[in-house]
């Protein structure tokens, strides 16, 4: 047992490793806090297979202390488990317990010239917004995350800067501090008109002291139309616990619709589908590939009521309609054709298209795999070889190039 945690954790620390290896670390001089900051970005692991594909932006306070939990965990809730699209994460590093604490904590007193919390979130918002929105393909889509002191820096930029983010998460938010003067702060000037359409997010695990509450009975007794609100509690987490699960099921509230179990898939005609995934994208200003289960619904519905021949035409037609979705789209038809008809069929579609799915790894390994059903050794290993150096570039995980570099003799 106890060499089973030793391997356990070792495992841990190098999944953990490897994430952050994968991560850009930037530092800039801000001219907002007149210092050097720094911050981290991790990119979805598909992000240079699909050049024209736009991306959420996750902004995550104590950026350093949440990243790997919180990487790990949209590594399987996006990259693998596809139950939200795919995002970018920034995680915004302190300088130290002092700094971070005084930049997160509003001064809440009457001084006309802004406070630290009030510099801060203009340096998030005129500063690393359009920093993040130039290097890299951002839907306009950016979410924001706190917890604890963080949590109620998430509850002031709110209230301040409400035009600065789409969505704002606060996970058992400092409510108390100033014996409770955020809600003051809010009921002052909360109550201007939202010109926009905001959520909020709050979470709580078992503490009984955050005077969150106050907030929330807040919240209920001044609707907004254009602020949605949610609240959960979460008994059985505590203060550290509650983070991971909270800001999880926010985001999966966020990106509602983007998974759609196999039940409901196979009860929906194709074009509804394609139709409501147009329609996701567009409401969240955002250009993705469908999920793979989706696509092969899609594909499996024609085969099992004999529309094989309408396969292509269908294809064509939502790819139109859902560019991002072509590389996706077309491996689960070459998938279909090659277990029902024969690996010429599949081979010939996936080379159809290679020239413009070179970069995706999933297409040059599938390319590989009919080559080794055919029994063409020779080209097999050619792209599995492409592949892995495709992988390499794109700095894949670890498991993608044991993959690849187990197939390769």
């Amino acid at each position: 047992m106890k060499r089973f945690f030793q391997l356990f954790f070792i495992c841990v620390v190098f999944f953990a490793a490897t994430i952050e290896a994968q991560a850009q670390r930037i530092t800039t001089a801000s001219s907002t806090l007149n210092e050097d900051r720094t911050i981290q970005v991790l990119l979805p692991e598909s992000y240079a297979a699909n050049p024209n594909a736009t991306y959420p932006v996750i902004y995550l306070l104590d950026g350093d202390y949440n990243f790997n939990a919180v990487s790990g965990m949209l590594d399987m809730l996006a990259n693998k488990g596809e139950l939200i699209p795919n995002v970018i994460l920034v995680a915004i590093a302190d300088k130290g317990t002092q700094s971070y604490r005084s930049y997160m904590t509003p001064s809440f007193n009457e001084q006309k010239t802004p406070d630290n919390a009030t510099k801060f979130a203009t340096y998030l918002a005129e500063e690393v917004k359009p920093y993040i929105s130039k290097h890299y393909r951002t839907a306009n889509n950016h979410i924001l995350v706190g917890q604890s002191i963080g949590g109620l820096f998430v509850l002031n930029t709110l209230i301040e800067k409400h035009n600065s983010f789409n969505h704002y998460i606060a996970i058992s938010p400092s409510v108390w501090v100033g014996d409770n003067a955020i809600v003051k702060k809010a009921n002052d000037q909360l109550k201007q008109q939202i010109d926009t359409p905001i959520s909020l997010h709050l979470a709580l695990g078992d503490e009984t002291r955050m005077g969150q509450y106050d907030f929330i009975n807040y919240l209920d007794l001044n609707p907004s139309a254009n602020l949605t609100w949610q609240f959960t509690h979460y008994p059985d987490e505590n203060h550290n616990s509650v983070g991971l699960i909270a800001l999880r099921n926010s985001l999966k509230t966020i990106f509602k619709g983007w998974h759609i179990n196999e039940r409901e898939l196979a009860t929906k005609a194709p074009q509804s589908i394609i139709e409501h995934y147009a329609a996701l994208q567009d409401s969240w200003q955002l250009k993705q590939a469908m999920p793979n289960s989706v696509a092969q619904s899609l594909i499996r519905y024609h085969y099992r009521n004999q529309l094989v021949d309408k396969v292509p035409e269908f294809i064509a037609s939502a790819i139109n309609i859902l560019p991002q979705s072509s590389q996706v789209l077309v491996a689960k038809q070459a998938s279909y054709a090659g277990h029902f008809d024969s690996p010429k069929a599949a081979l010939t579609i996936l080379k159809e298209s290679e020239s413009q799915h070179g970069e995706s790894i999933n297409h040059l390994k599938a390319i590989a795999g009919v080559y080794e059903q055919l029994g063409d050794s020779k080209n097999a290993q050619q792209y599995y070889k492409k592949a892995l150096s495709v992988a390499k570039n794109q700095n894949a995980q670890q498991w993608q190039l044991n993959i690849l570099a187990a197939k390769i003799n």
